[in-house]
């Protein structure tokens, strides 16, 4: 949704308590639903929605680093590593200021 430029159609709030439940105390690790077994996969994207929600950052040397929506990587490094991106929107629609740093094209595919 991020990425779209609708995180407002997300109730933030129980997204991020849903995904803070289903965290493994013991061992650590975030798991697809609360009490089952935490893997990479739903812990690498758990962490990337926090992130994306404002409710985590990845702590480097100058503080907390900001995730790029398409990389679910540290802005920074994406930046550095010039990766390329595209964001289509509608014709016309505002683009997310994280999202600037991409080609912009519209539905039509025109830039």
């Amino acid at each position: 949704m991020s990425i779209l430029n609708k995180v407002s159609w997300i109730n933030e709030d129980k997204l991020a308590r849903f995904i803070l439940t289903c965290q493994d105390d013991e061992d650590g690790g975030i798991a697809d639903r609360p009490n089952d077994m935490p893997d990479v996969y739903h812990t690498f994207f758990g962490i990337a929605g926090l992130s994306l929600l404002g409710h985590l950052h990845v702590k480097g040397e100058e503080g907390y680093r900001k995730i790029d929506p398409v990389y679910a990587l540290p802005t920074d490094l994406v930046q550095r590593l010039h990766l390329p991106g595209q964001v289509v929107t509608q014709s016309n629609a505002p683009v997310n200021e994280r999202l600037s740093m991409y080609d912009v094209y519209d539905a039509a595919g025109k830039a």
